[in-house]
């Protein structure tokens, strides 16, 4: 999966939880955007401006339906930090409806959502309808706060990926590099021998195979003179039928 992949996805999760710092990936998402609107329903406003410094940030403390056309009056992304609190603030209904209504806005390049995994409950009805609608859902590894899990969907397929986070704080600089499994070959096990799978001897030894080569048959010193014959005497019991077997055609 490439960085470029994810940048061009229009509408994106970001599953976070306490552990995780999703800050590289975020800014890595929306660096290019001229504009941008982020609703700071979890993080007051002055945390987030030492995060975007020197960007065209709009911050607004909740998501106003009465300002929605001034939001979306320009080219734009929009982050929400967090959907959780914004379902809450406004009921899940009218935040669904608004979140389609910016999907669908020309002027909204990208939509980014903060999902905080860790105040969901087990298998919440929230979550099974954002992965419905997005096109790209980021996990963080429960274990490992570098690796995430990557679900694009494009078209009608889902493609899933394993990759590796590594930002280098010198350049800023954020990269993804998948994660290369080793697949474990099973040992075949040893195909048995034929002698083994029978009660009887099937191989021929050494010691046979010599009584065989010498073993001189009545018959064999006739072929090598060059006389065999082959003689044939009917017997007795024999059935034999003078009539023309072919009497009844007209030949």
């Amino acid at each position: 999966m490439t960085l470029f992949r994810l940048k061009s996805a229009p509408f994106v999760i970001i599953e976070d939880d306490a552990n995780k710092n999703i800050i590289p990936l975020l800014q890595e998402l929306v660096q290019e955007e001229k504009c941008i609107n982020l609703f700071c329903y979890e993080q007051p406003s002055s945390l987030w401006r030492n995060v975007f410094i020197n960007s065209n940030v709009k911050y607004h403390d909740e998501f106003n339906p009465d300002m929605y056309n001034m939001y979306t009056s320009e080219k734009c992304s929009l982050i929400i930090d967090s959907i959780n609190q914004m379902a809450l603030c406004m009921g899940w209904n009218h935040c669904l409806q608004y979140l389609k209504l910016l999907q669908s806005n020309p002027n909204v390049n990208r939509l980014v959502l903060i999902l905080h995994k860790d105040c969901l409950p087990h298998n919440s009805k929230l979550q099974t309808h954002l992965n419905h609608l997005v096109n790209v859902v980021i996990s963080y590894d429960k274990t490992n706060a570098h690796k995430v899990w990557i679900r694009l969907k494009k078209g009608n397929k889902i493609i899933r990926s394993e990759e590796i986070l590594s930002y280098d704080t010198k350049t800023s600089v954020l990269s993804l590099s998948p994660v290369i499994r080793q697949e474990e070959k099973e040992e075949e096990p040893e195909k048995p021998l034929p002698a083994n799978l029978s009660t009887f001897k099937i191989e021929v030894g050494q010691n046979e195979k010599i009584q065989k080569y010498n073993l001189k048959l009545p018959y064999m010193s006739k072929i090598h003179e060059g006389e065999s014959k082959v003689y044939y005497e009917p017997d007795a019991v024999d059935d034999w039928d003078e009539e023309d077997p072919d009497e009844d055609l007209d030949i």
